[in-house]
């Protein structure tokens, strides 16, 4: 009996699933294809992704290549492939090395999850790569794509071959870099830091291909640590992954791998049953109705808080009506209390002004009597000046004559004296 009911329950758990699956995929990042926190709880295994080359697993980060030692690679790849047709990717990471810039990093959306000598990654790839690097010393993401025929490694000029790039400093920024990739119907938008880089509608992505991220380090090496990578998605409902298979040169494509699920509906059994729940997307599916439920229950409550404000509001409304009706009647009486006051000012200002005019009539009259009085008597004044000073005048006039004339009674006598002079010599 308890079997049977745990049989219809992931029965119901299965057609929820098809019915929320693309609305929980647009505000759930899928644990299946993102790396959770913490990443890594033994620092060796990252949940649902394979490691290749040169990793170190941190609790909070992954190192893909690390600092002080050249000529590394080192990538991570999702365990499952991406059953969306619309999605959307973000990575953070941190790039760090010396003054010459010496590696590079890349987003790969491919058929195949091998190692190899594009950035940890493999050549004549079939999908899509984001490269980030400074090559030509400038740093930049570009976007390439692939479909298994093209040599990247023997490209004379691999930058002229993108499709679309945009600069980007990444380089010892001290913080993280954020690059989101939007995919949709022929649609593919990257943003860096919140801002566009380039966009297109004229490229058109398959699902059920492999999310990756790599990176190489050169002579110069530089240490790329990736701290997050979410992946959302809707417009597919989550499909069942095939078993896990080993990683290797010979790996079929993803499309000979799976078939498309609008060519051939699923089947629901029993075997089914078993594969969900060992999946994890029926403990992904639990948590996010319970998340759901949490945030309808949240706002139920928010709701009855609002309605217990209602007599609040009320009463608070009938107290601001007794406060506006009081400050009207002050008002009135303020402005009849002024209007008095005015008046009162004003008679006493004009009282001020009249007595200053009398003070200032009256210092006027004072001014020009002393005036008139002292002209009329500056003539006279001076008249007796010369008048008593007369004799004194005359006095020195006659003084400096006698001395002039006895100067020049002197000097005669002594030209005279001079020319009766005569010089005697043996």
């Amino acid at each position: 009996m308890r079997g049977s009911l745990l049989y219809h329950g992931v029965l119901s758990a299965i057609g929820l699933l098809g019915i929320c699956g693309p609305v929980v995929g647009v505000d759930q990042p899928d644990p299946a294809l993102s790396l959770g926190s913490p990443i890594s709880r033994d620092k060796s295994t990252i949940p649902e992704w394979d490691k290749l080359g040169t990793v170190i697993v941190e609790v909070d980060r992954v190192f893909l290549t690390t600092p002080g030692e050249k000529g590394q690679t080192g990538a991570i790849w999702t365990r499952n492939t991406n059953p969306y047709t619309t999605w959307v990717t973000e990575l953070t990471f941190r790039a760090s090395g010396g003054e010459r810039p010496g590696g590079g990093l890349a987003i790969w959306y491919t058929a195949q999850k091998e190692q190899g000598p594009i950035y940890g990654s493999r050549d004549l790839w079939d999908g899509l790569g984001i490269f980030i690097d400074s090559m030509g010393g400038q740093g930049n993401v570009r976007g390439h794509l692939n479909d298994g025929t093209i040599n990247y490694a023997t490209l004379p000029e691999p930058k002229s071959q993108a499709f679309a790039q945009c600069p980007l400093r990444y380089r010892n920024t001290g913080s993280m870099v954020s690059v989101k990739l939007s995919v949709g119907p022929r649609q593919l938008l990257i943003e860096v830091d919140g801002r566009v880089c380039f966009e297109t509608n004229k490229i058109a992505l398959p699902h059920n291909y492999y999310l990756g991220i790599s990176a190489a380090s050169y002579d110069n090496p530089d240490s790329f640590e990736v701290f997050s990578f979410k992946t959302t998605g809707s417009d597919v409902a989550p499909v069942i992954q095939t078993p896990k298979q080993e990683i290797g040169p010979d790996q079929p494509s993803a499309r000979q791998q799976r078939p498309d699920q609008h060519q051939q509906p699923h089947v629901v059994n029993d075997e089914t049953v078993k594969e969900l729940v060992s999946s994890g997307r029926l403990v992904a599916l639990e948590k996010a109705v319970e998340s759901t439920v949490e945030k309808v229950n949240s706002l139920r409550e928010e709701i009855e808080s609002l309605h217990s404000l209602k007599p609040l509001l009320e009463r608070l409304d009938q107290r601001l009506g007794r406060i506006e009706s009081t400050v009207s009647k002050t008002e009135a009486q303020f402005h009849g209390a002024t209007a008095n006051m005015h008046e009162s000012t004003k008679q006493n200002i004009a009282a001020e002004i009249t007595r200053l005019t009398e003070k200032l009539d009256a210092v006027d009259h004072v001014i020009r009597e002393h005036t008139s009085s002292l002209v009329g008597t500056i003539p006279d004044t001076i008249h007796e000046a010369i008048k008593k000073g007369g004799p004194s005048v005359w006095a020195a006039v006659f003084v400096l004559i006698a001395i002039q004339a006895g100067i020049a009674v002197a000097y005669l006598f002594y030209r005279k004296r001079r020319a009766d002079y005569h010089p005697k010599y043996l």
